[in-house]
């Protein structure tokens, strides 16, 4: 942006885009859910060991470790998965794959005598979906910027990437909230390694079944995006038409 441009970029522009940014809004719910989702299930994913597993202390380090390990594994793909079958479709099916994951992780939690061999399966399977989901999810945040320059003349990335912060803050602080207040809902007893059958489902609760819903609403909102990678070509293309002409 040239400096005659700068100065005309205002506090209130940090309204005025999410206002008439539509694209923003869409990746502003999206943020909320994924980050929310993401707070509460790794904020009980060690009670989820401990408590309803009974695992050791190796076997919740491994459990955490699958949170991470698919990102060294999937995401050098995202590229070429996203060309194969699209950006939506790509988020549908890897939410689609959590959601998957935590159903498998509450199925065999509530068997007699659950395999924490299927426990590490399931939770691999989970985090597969939700790392490459919510991975690439910060793609889009270039994409409304260009959308919002086109719209406005003005390039203002310093605001939506201060609004997208708020954003994730936004979602982190709600799962910051619920975790705990479903713990005391269920009378989580933090100094008993055995707790009540309300307590372990209040910790599955956590786990599977309110990260699952969330994602379910992510699937709605994500659908709701409109700009293809042909849209977003067409509008980078038009603003280096302005630019010239300038």
């Amino acid at each position: 942006m040239d400096s005659k441009a700068s100065e005309d970029v205002k506090i209130s522009d940090l309204w005025m885009e999410f206002k008439d940014n539509g694209p923003l809004r869409i990746i502003a719910f999206f943020f909320i859910t994924a980050f929310a989702m993401m707070s509460i299930g790794n904020a009980a994913g060690a009670y989820f060991i401990n408590s309803n597993m009974h695992g050791t202390a190796a076997e919740l380090s491994i459990f955490m470790a699958l949170g991470s390990l698919p990102s060294f594994i999937f995401m050098p793909l995202v590229p070429a998965i996203k060309k194969a079958i699209g950006k939506k479709n790509m988020f549908y099916v890897f939410l689609g794959c959590a959601i998957v994951g935590m159903v498998m992780l509450y199925i065999i939690a509530k068997m007699d005598e659950p395999s924490m061999t299927w426990i590490f399966i399931a939770q691999f399977i989970k985090s597969t979906g939700v790392i490459v989901a919510t991975g690439y999810m910060w793609a889009l945040v270039p994409e409304v910027i260009s959308y919002g320059e086109w719209k406005s003349g003005k390039r203002i990335a310093g605001i939506v990437n201060a609004l997208t912060g708020i954003f994730f803050k936004a979602g982190m602080t709600l799962g910051g909230i619920v975790a705990p207040a479903v713990l005391a809902y269920v009378a989580y007893d933090k100094d008993s390694i055995q707790q009540s059958p309300l307590a372990e489902e209040g910790i599955l609760w956590l786990v599977c079944v309110i990260p699952a819903a969330l994602l379910l609403l992510a699937m709605f909102i994500i659908s709701k995006y409109e700009l293809t990678d042909e849209k977003i070509d067409q509008i980078n293309k038009e603003i280096e038409q302005r630019s010239m002409n300038k």
